[in-house]
């Protein structure tokens, strides 16, 4: 009786293992999909992008995401290939998903653009950490522009898109204001020791931010053409120069 009573305690704790492990992946991918019913194939539209749910895949969903990274490869790809206006045509012959689907899965050609432009920033979201602020200025100046070159490096080919599109759409220009306001803040943190002494401080601080901002490096490393190596170099001199 004992040795029966083992056996089917062995057999529920599988179970349970199996349900939660597959309970996890589920939460794991479903992230991507933006949808709170969780029995439900959605279509992915520009309002629901940026939503947190996570909802159960069934096998339609899950082939209805793996669609989804087919689409998002192809997009990224095309932008490294200088493509600078991606059509649908375009990404379905890339990724190998047909119009028909990829309709079916987006709403329109900018939910697709929101949707891969999102999903890069938050790829890349390690590169948004603070820089302490008890390290001597020389250190926090040298971190600031390690994390900022390599994201700049990073996100280059999907920003110069990005930007090309702010202006037409409302959902690209609050994705970039929200990036843009954090580097402002993290700049405002990083150096509020220097600020405080200075008598200018808000000019000064308006120049960092210009300094280290994406813009700034492009034109350095693509008008300048300097290196990624040189282009920091210049940059750290400059904020040296207005925060020593």
């Amino acid at each position: 009786m004992v040795r029966f009573w083992f056996s089917l305690l062995s057999v529920r704790r599988r179970e349970l293992a199996s349900s939660y492990k597959e309970d996890v992946f589920n939460a794991n991918i479903a992230c991507y999909i933006g949808t709170d019913n969780p029995n439900r194939f959605t279509k992915v539209s520009k309002q629901n992008i940026e939503t947190n749910d996570a909802p159960k895949l069934d096998g339609r969903n899950l082939r209805a995401e793996k669609n989804r990274k087919l689409i998002a490869e192809a997009f990224l790809k095309l932008l490294v290939d200088g493509e600078s206006h991606p059509t649908a045509q375009m990404i379905s012959k890339r990724s190998g998903v047909s119009t028909s689907t990829l309709f079916r899965l987006y709403e329109d050609l900018e939910a697709i653009h929101i949707a891969v432009l999102n999903d890069r920033v938050e790829q890349l979201r390690v590169y948004f950490v603070d820089v302490p602020i008890k390290l001597p200025l020389s250190e926090r100046v040298r971190q600031l522009v390690r994390l900022r070159s390599s994201y700049y490096e990073k996100v280059s080919n999907v920003r110069r898109y990005a930007v090309a599109r702010r202006r037409d759409s409302k959902l690209v220009d609050s994705l970039l204001s929200k990036n843009e306001k954090w580097f402002y803040s993290q700049v405002q943190r990083l150096f509020a020791a220097e600020m405080s002494e200075l008598e200018h401080a808000a000019d000064v601080l308006l120049g960092i931010d210009n300094i280290t901002s994406w813009e700034s490096w492009e034109r350095l490393r693509t008008v300048q053409r300097l290196s990624a190596k040189r282009a920091k170099v210049v940059v750290e001199a400059t904020l040296m120069r207005l925060l020593g």
